[in-house]
């Protein structure tokens, strides 16, 4: 939780001459697809759900087109198990994600709109376990879960104004997990991360620094005699 607390106050000091700043926390479903190495999906992996917070910023590129940026520290899961074995499985994983995307307004009413998003993510593992048959063990050396995760994530949510300045939102991304290759061992090992995300969040406008205003030389405000 300090972790998540220390992310927000830096990103919203970091964003502080943005157009819109933004505070957001949800949670994440999230699947992993794992392949061995003789290229086989493995099965009875079950999805978990854990939690996700962000910070960044909103700034109007065009009318209602925005670009979006930010952080977030994102946490993943999966347990399952292996029927011919008999082997219990499950993943915590944790990651610091740095996030670029667009963001499209559609007016509802004056009070309410609706969004469309997409953002590309690119994130590195900071904490990472796996149990297995009931022995816990770090995965931060493991070369899947140590490359770095590349995400391709849309969605949408709505928005409603709460005062002059600031909004309150709703929304949902399907992220889709680029490919995670384990060099060291078969090429036909890889490990994949789809994810579900919910997320309720705050945005509040922050005005832009404005340049100084200089008057035009050769002009006064008042003629001198």
């Amino acid at each position: 939780m300090k972790k998540l607390l220390l992310l927000v106050f830096i990103c919203i000091g970091s964003f502080s001459y943005a157009q819109q700043v933004f505070v957001e926390a949800g949670r994440n479903t999230s699947h992993f697809k794992f392949k061995n190495d003789s290229g086989e999906e493995l099965e009875n992996l079950q999805s978990k759900t854990k939690s996700y917070v962000s910070a960044g910023y909103k700034h109007k590129l065009y009318k209602s087109l925005s670009l979006t940026s930010g952080l977030a520290y994102q946490s993943y899961g999966a347990i399952g198990s292996d029927d011919v074995l008999g082997n219990f499985f499950e993943w915590d994983i944790d990651y610091l994600s740095v996030n670029l995307g667009l963001d499209y307004d559609f007016t509802i009413t004056e009070d309410v709109s609706f969004y469309l998003i997409a953002t590309f993510n690119a994130e590195v593992m900071v904490d990472g376990v796996q149990t297995l048959n009931g022995q816990v063990f770090n995965v931060k050396d493991v070369e899947e879960f140590n490359d770095v995760a590349m995400f391709l994530r849309s969605g949408g949510g709505v928005r409603f104004d709460i005062s002059e300045k600031a909004k309150i939102y709703a929304q949902y991304l399907y992220g889709s997990g680029l490919v995670l290759d384990d060099e060291n061992n078969s090429a036909n090992t890889e490990l994949r991360i789809n994810v579900h995300s919910f997320g309720i969040g705050v945005m509040v406008d922050i005005p832009c620094r404005k340049q100084e205003e200089f008057p035009v030389e050769g002009t006064t405000n008042e003629t001198q005699n």
